[in-house]
């Protein structure tokens, strides 16, 4: 995959990255963590830029493990309704299967009448 090439400013510093992620993610996710510093800068105007870095950073690691949690819990919940559906599709043919059977038996059994009543 090609790298894109991208100008961002964070914290008044300029970067120059080459990422696999779309140059609109980068500028946007730079805008945003720009937001954020200077949103705990107003809360805390003596906090350093390295101290509000460390910040930004645990937050974003907190969501991070918070969302692949949830990613896993998805994903075990897709695989258990996966399972009962096969469950309840082989089931569901199970029964098909035994109406059937009942069917052919109830013909034979109304045929044996039949025959039973024209010898009469």
């Amino acid at each position: 995959m090609e790298k894109n090439s991208v100008k961002i400013n964070i914290a008044g510093v300029d970067y120059s990255l080459r990422t696999d992620e779309s140059v609109e993610l980068t500028m946007e996710l730079a805008k945003e963590i720009n937001s954020k510093i200077n949103e705990i800068k107003t809360e805390n105007p003596f906090i350093s830029t390295s101290q509000i870095a460390v910040l930004i950073a645990l937050e974003y690691g907190c969501n991070c493990k918070k969302a692949e949690k949830k990613t896993e819990e998805l994903r075990a919940d897709m695989k258990n309704y996966l399972e009962d559906t096969a469950k309840a599709q082989s089931e569901r043919d199970f029964y098909k299967r035994e109406i059937d059977r009942m069917k052919a038996d109830a013909k034979a059994k109304s045929n044996q009448i039949n025959l039973f009543s024209e010898e009469q």
